[in-house]
């Protein structure tokens, strides 16, 4: 009696010796897989640190009363002087533009554009304002771009040949296609509308320069004033340090889609032109040409498109 009363005793004891020694392994283990789920959110989260600083910058004005926004005219410039004396005009810069704040005087603003002139304005023709700029994105997952899906709303756009087929209506299921293959590839996107819905220019440019992106992209669909009259996509940037960019996407889009290239060229657009960070506009192909339509609404071509634009991204930032 006494030896089973003992053999149950060890059993016991060697029981409760396993248990302890399981529940420790499995804390253990715990904690180790606890470490490593805190280091693969850590290593997923973690982003390169940007720099940022803040410039002035002068955006032109002219009294809307002064000019007819619907046709271009000298009412839309302002012109820049050598001097103070402002005996001598060196160039003229359209109202909307921003240019580089050099200094001022009571009467007057000291800038310098994009494209190396300068010279002096009146203050009335002058916006100061502090801005903050990026430096350059090293990887794709800094990289932020802003997508503009051109109309909207009231504002069909240009429409098929036959009328049924509306650019405000491919504009953003290409936008969106192309924010889902970038946001895919790590790209931090934002959108300046994701429905059917009107904004206008000036909104566009706001909600833009709110999300101080690297990048600014509208995306349209062209129309001719002749039905098979023009063919092909185009790439436009408004400011000439932005050539190069509208050159990349070009250049990358032409091997992704199956229409003919354009190339990139000057566009004097309200939404390219009032702001201050990169901006381009692209024409995907012509809604009245047969031809281009054909290609534009195949299945596919959003995601052409995006596929392009990733590569022209991967580029840009490569090269920085």
């Amino acid at each position: 009696m006494k030896k089973a009363k003992l053999f149950a005793a060890l059993i016991l004891v060697i029981a409760v010796t396993v248990l302890l020694v399981v529940k420790t392994r499995h804390a253990s283990e715990g904690e180790q897989s606890e470490e490593a789920t805190e280091t693969t959110t850590s290593s997923l989260t973690e982003t390169t640190t940007r720099t940022q600083q803040k410039i002035k910058k002068v955006q032109i004005y002219v009294d809307p009363s002064l000019y007819d926004a619907t046709v271009e005219s000298e009412s839309d410039y302002v012109q820049l002087y050598q001097t103070t004396d402002m005996a001598t005009v060196v160039g003229k810069v359209h109202r909307g533009s921003w240019v580089e704040y050099l200094s001022q005087t009571a009467d007057l603003i000291q800038i310098r554009t994009d494209d190396g002139l300068t010279g002096y304005i009146p203050q009335a023709n002058g916006e100061i304002s502090e801005v903050t700029i990026n430096d350059a994105p090293k990887t794709l997952s800094d990289l932020k771009i802003v997508l503009d899906a051109g109309h909207g709303g009231s504002d069909s756009g240009a429409l098929s040949t036959d009328g049924t087929i509306m650019e405000k209506d491919l504009t953003l299921q290409t936008v969106l296609t192309i924010g889902q293959t970038l946001s895919d590839a790590g790209v931090q996107v934002s959108y300046t509308r994701q429905e059917d819905q009107y904004l206008a220019l000036a909104d566009i440019t706001a909600i833009s320069l709110e999300a101080e992106p690297d990048l600014f992209l509208s995306i349209h669909y062209d129309n001719y004033n002749v039905s098979n009259g023009n063919q092909g996509f185009t790439v436009y940037y408004y400011y000439p340090s932005y050539e190069t960019i509208a050159t990349t996407i070009a250049d990358q889009l032409v091997s992704h889609v199956e229409l003919v290239s354009n190339g990139s060229r000057f566009g004097n657009y309200f939404v390219i032109r009032e702001q201050y960070v990169p901006a381009i506009l692209i024409e995907l192909g012509y809604l009245n040409s047969d031809h281009d339509l054909q290609v534009i609404t195949s299945d596919g071509y959003a995601e052409q498109v995006a596929s392009g634009l990733l590569a022209a991204l991967k580029e840009m930032v490569a090269a920085n």
